[in-house]
């Protein structure tokens, strides 16, 4: 080895320690940074498993691709309202129900009716649908958005107990990811998740979502209302993946289809048939006449995919009693579904 040789050696030897030093430390912190937008819980409900051959499912596109040729399921059905109308003047009229509004739409052609589809009630927790909608609308730009973690610091659960919701999942003091959050939030009614995931979307995200979908609704006030012609947008821009992605449209709706209420619509339907729905349940205090009433409301909005012909179906009952009001709902989503069935 010449004298030139020997010099090359000795200035790149510490040169490459150095380097290699450098390097195992940008690993360290970027393995250390990652757990910023990790959590134990997120493999549980981070990715919702798709078809097995990597397409979708619950999407309009996907559910057309999949009734290729099965044209009798474009025919329009014939007219039914008159007897869904005579369904809720009975209940009316047993005194099961104060008022019952009802939306129905076949997603295949677009045909629709409603029975005072215009009346305005609380939407409550169906304020959790376009709370998701911001979230994943956010995360598509920015898919991190998903992984970061909140921690429940119990502010959620006393914001929820004030506006009488039930809450359910989270522990005091442990870290949740925003997609565990938002899971525990649609599947299991979470108010507590909710809260949390309210507080920490960025101003302006949320209102954005409804003023895009043509939605007249101010979050900011508490006892601002909603009609079931308006909910209804929510759940065609999913079905339809107008304003998500397919990904984050197909991810939403299979969050919605695993919903832990199960004595409304899905009572109302064969169990091997796939409803990807929101309920929302909400008691008033009032007083009237100098007489403290309670007043409820149980509604109830979904996608049932029935074979070749999905349809939309939403249902909004004033009463006193929720076995009563659930009854009404169970009854009318069967009398709809026997319907589309006896005309499929």
């Amino acid at each position: 080895m010449n004298k030139d040789e020997e010099i090359k050696v000795t200035i790149n030897r510490p040169f490459l320690l150095t380097l290699l030093a450098a390097t195992f430390a940008l690993g360290v912190f970027v393995g250390s940074g990652m757990g910023v937008f990790t959590s134990p819980t997120a493999s549980k409900v981070e990715a919702v498993p798709w078809n097995t051959d990597g397409t979708f499912k619950f999407i309009r596109a996907s559910v057309e691709s999949n009734n290729t040729g099965k044209n009798h399921a474009t025919k329009e059905l014939k007219p039914f309202q008159y007897k869904v109308n005579a369904l809720i003047e009975n209940a009316l009229k047993n005194n099961d129900a104060a008022a019952v509004s009802v939306y129905f739409r076949d997603l295949n052609n677009g045909n629709w009716f409603g029975i005072k589809e215009h009346d305005k009630f609380s939407p409550k927790s169906l304020l959790k649908v376009p709370l998701m909608i911001a979230y994943f609308k956010w995360a598509e730009s920015n898919p991190l958005v998903l992984r970061k973690t909140l921690t429940n610091t119990g502010k959620g659960q006393e914001a929820a107990q004030r506006q009488g919701d039930q809450v359910t999942t989270l522990e005091r003091g442990k870290s949740y990811t925003i997609n565990d959050l938002i899971f525990r939030m649609i599947a299991h009614d979470d108010a507590e998740a909710y809260a949390l995931l309210y507080a920490n979307l960025p101003s302006g995200r949320l209102e954005k979502t409804f003023n895009d979908l043509y939605v007249e609704y101010d979050p900011h006030k508490q006892e601002d209302s909603l009609s079931l012609n308006a909910v209804a947008a929510f759940f065609r821009v999913l079905y339809n993946a107008s304003y998500l992605t397919e990904e984050m449209s197909e991810k939403a709706l299979r969050y919605l289809l695993k919903s832990s209420f199960r004595t409304g619509m899905v009572a109302g339907i064969p169990p091997n048939v796939d409803i990807a729905s929101k309920h929302g349940e909400r008691r008033i205090s009032a007083t009237t006449d100098g007489e403290d009433k309670e007043l409820s409301q149980l509604h109830e909005f979904g996608i049932i995919y029935y074979p070749n012909r999905p349809f939309l179906l939403g249902i909004m009952v004033r009463g006193k009693d929720f076995d009563q009001m659930s009854k009404i709902v169970r009854d009318i989503t069967r009398l709809v579904y026997e319907e589309v069935d006896k005309q499929s």
